[in-house]
């Protein structure tokens, strides 16, 4: 699918007429017509999928006959918040922006609504990409103080007395693996943003982008890295709350064989009692004293408390 969108009254409308008259192409899914056709239009192959995935820096950032190819990892979430990542490849030529996708991060839904209210009016293919570069670092930065809420909330919940003692710790570690697989994927999007911003500050300087334009480019790229510091202190959170909710499991499994310790080492002594009584000896004067039966009972239910007390009193259980 090609959607194509031309400049009015400094934001982004619907180019009905063809992707020739077009400020910005967006590819989503693109077929080979569709990539011989934009091919054609700007003087450059754009990527293939296999060549957006490879993880290479010169397949992600390069020039082509005057135009630059920079490709970024962006997630998407779907309905069940259900994290997908994926490649987006930007192909800025000094007529027009062209991006190519296989998925659908929010910002390339959400940027042609607001692109009259950037920063930097939208008048050209170079503002058009800084203006998209901003709405997608906005869209992280909501991503990455959304995954620490959800990380406070559950390590509160992961430490709270009955929590730790009654909660489904199990559960705690699914969420625990899902929030930092979320994370992950920012911290893979980050580092590829914040090279695709590098590469980008030479190719605006040669287009003779203006200085306000290079004033925004540095101040996302300062954006780029304050995020990727709070994404790696989220993963360490996380490393932090799995460790600790490890311990916790094992300090409830060790809670559980403490309390059958301490039930067979209190029936041992009247197991005891009763095997030695079991025994057929033919001479065994307590058989025959009319208050064997009583005292053996009385031995067994003395040798049973006698280590509870004792365990009692050294605060065992």
């Amino acid at each position: 699918m090609m959607l194509c969108w031309r400049l009015e009254a400094g934001g982004l409308a619907p180019e009905p007429a063809g992707p020739e008259a077009a400020l910005w192409i967006d590819l989503v899914n693109p077929g080979r017509e569709e990539l011989a056709r934009l091919s054609a239009l700007i003087g450059a192959e754009p990527p293939t999928r296999e060549e957006q995935e490879e993880i290479e820096l010169s397949s992600r950032l390069y020039v082509e006959n005057g135009v630059a190819v920079m490709t970024a990892l962006l997630p998407a979430y779907t309905q069940t918040e259900k994290a997908e990542i994926g490649p987006v490849s930007f192909m800025l030529t000094p007529q027009r922006l062209v991006t190519v996708r296989h998925h659908d991060p929010r910002p390339f839904e959400t940027y042609p609504k607001r692109a009259g209210k950037a920063a930097l009016p939208c008048s050209s293919a170079a503002t058009a990409l800084i203006g998209l570069i901003e709405e997608i670092i906005d869209r992280l930065a909501d991503i990455t103080e959304l995954a620490g809420r959800r990380i406070e909330t559950l390590s509160l919940k992961t430490f709270e007395a009955e929590k730790a003692a009654n909660g489904d710790l199990r559960g705690a570690l699914k969420e625990i693996g899902r929030l930092d697989g979320r994370v992950a994927q920012l911290r893979d999007s980050l580092v590829t943003m914040e090279r695709l911003l590098g590469f980008l500050a030479p190719v605006l300087d040669h287009q003779k982008a203006g200085k306000d334009a290079k004033t925004i480019l540095k101040s996302q790229l300062r954006d780029v890295r304050t995020i990727s510091e709070q994404a790696g202190y989220l993963m360490q959170k996380t490393a932090f709350l799995l460790d600790a909710t490890l311990g916790l499991i094992s300090v409830e499994q060790n809670g559980i064989i403490k309390i059958f310790s301490v039930v067979a080492v209190v029936f041992l002594p009247p197991t005891l009692v009763a095997s030695i009584y079991g025994m057929n000896f033919e001479w065994m004067p307590e058989l025959g004293w009319r208050w064997g039966y009583p005292a053996a009972l009385g031995l067994m239910a003395l040798s049973a408390a006698a280590p509870l007390i004792y365990f009692k009193r050294k605060g065992w259980f």
